[in-house]
């Protein structure tokens, strides 16, 4: 090798460049893969996250007084060029306002009792529609007009007709009691 052709740090940053791309890679294709972690896994993941959200304090949260109404939550797949196919996900439960709830607090709160319920440190209650045994949900809250609106989503279409069913028999506890 001649003097004039070597270059300090070349293979350093030929090295850096190709670690780089296979990070870039492997988060990309992390994202396209399926989540297989079981639900109990991903309650150990949330619960360092709850101190702040006690089971007792959630209970009027978590409990069926404050859903107003139930409707399916559907998410849409392209079927053909210009046509879309819906596909039931879950549920919608839309809830009252109520002094100090924010959305943030209210999806924070739903996981960490999916979390608490899974893991055993909470009973769980007939038709909570937060907890289907075996399965992770993905539970989201945002606002809706004047109150919120809470997503209970799974990808698995028999779970998503589980997860719909005992929300509507959640809410019909409280109107019929």
């Amino acid at each position: 090798m001649r003097a004039s052709e070597f270059r300090p740090g070349a293979g350093a940053r030929r090295v850096l460049g190709m670690a780089t791309l296979a990070c870039l890679t492997g988060c990309f294709l992390a994202k396209l893969l399926p989540d297989t972690r079981t639900a109990a896994e991903h309650a150990r993941d949330i619960l360092s996250r709850c101190a702040a959200f006690p089971e007792e304090e959630m209970r009027a949260l978590v409990g069926p007084s404050l859903v107003d109404t139930v409707e399916p939550a559907y998410a849409y797949v392209s079927s053909g060029p210009a046509d879309r196919e819906a596909r039931l996900r879950g549920a919608r439960l839309h809830l009252r306002p109520a002094p100090g709830l924010s959305r943030e607090s209210i999806q924070r709160s739903l996981e960490c009792h999916q979390a608490h319920v899974v893991l055993g440190a909470s009973p769980r209650v007939d038709a909570d529609p937060y907890v289907l045994p075996g399965v992770w949900l993905d539970i989201g809250a945002d606002s809706e007009d004047d109150g919120f609106v809470v997503t209970v989503q799974t990808s698995s279409f028999d779970d998503a007709k589980s997860v719909l069913q005992r929300a509507r028999l959640f809410v019909k506890k409280t109107k019929n009691p």
